[in-house]
């Protein structure tokens, strides 16, 4: 007889789950545990929010026909979905997440459907993470940030242009209170583990990765200028992540 695995088994959730999904913070992981666990209509993921329709109230509701509504969507489209649901997202060091989407840009089903990726292939590792390019600064300049505070497309970007950073940092620490469990791709094992114990799903962190890279790119994979430079620009979401370990801290001790 054929060693098959078995199926996992379904879940019963008593409330939606909301996973604000940062690129490259080993989302997709995540996503995929919950998709091999729910009907396809019970799973929003990655960019199916798009075509919803584009009215406030018409949008939520669609949201919350699923189970598990996740997407690289930013703050401002599930503000009023975070008092309904179970809510988190995960965060990652700033300079690694910029390093692993580049990677991510080299395959070729992402150079034939995104202009970024077509970017990186182009600009090479230090053209790209100092290219001020649009496409590339959506997703170089403080994604994190910006998707925690509003949204990181460029049109969100211009209509905020006249923020001072501190106060866009603000409003991104203030979003992140509101969310029920912040994870950290570092501790990503711990933090899943607690995200399912909060949903009282008793299963295992999975061991796989989805889309990890074989050969990750490291620091040291840019000059000592290059990656000063690129730690200059990413200045503010460093700011983010030791506010988010704060954060993590004082809920540890409450």
């Amino acid at each position: 007889m054929p060693n098959v695995r078995p199926k996992p088994e379904p879940l019963s959730l008593d409330r939606p789950v909301l996973f604000l999904h940062i690129a490259k913070t080993a989302g997709t992981s995540i996503v995929h545990f919950f998709r091999q666990r729910l009907a396809v209509n019970a799973v929003c993921s990655h960019g199916d929010f798009l075509q919803y329709p584009a009215g406030r109230i018409q949008f939520r509701d669609r949201l919350l026909e699923h189970r598990f509504i996740s997407g690289h969507f930013g703050y401002r489209h599930v503000a009023e979905l975070v008092d309904d649901c179970y809510s988190f997202t995960f965060l990652r060091d700033p300079v690694e997440r910029v390093l692993s989407f580049y990677n991510f840009c080299q395959h070729a089903d992402m150079q034939q459907r995104f202009p970024v990726a077509r970017a990186a292939r182009e600009l090479g590792l230090e053209g790209f993470v100092s290219s001020r390019l649009p496409e590339v600064s959506e997703v170089v300049d403080n994604q994190q940030l910006w998707q925690l505070a509003c949204m990181y497309w460029r049109e969100d970007r211009r209509v905020l242009a006249h923020l001072p950073e501190q106060d866009l940092l603000a409003m991104a620490i203030e979003h992140l209170t509101t969310f029920d469990h912040i994870g950290l791709t570092d501790s990503f094992d711990h933090d899943f583990h607690h995200i399912l114990t909060d949903l009282a799903i008793d299963e295992p962190v999975p061991l796989k990765r989805q889309f990890a890279s074989h050969k990750p790119l490291v620091n040291t994979a840019l000059t000592p200028s290059a990656l000063e430079q690129l730690l200059e620009r990413l200045q503010p979401e460093y700011q983010l992540i030791a506010a988010a370990r704060h954060l993590r801290q004082e809920h540890d001790r409450g």
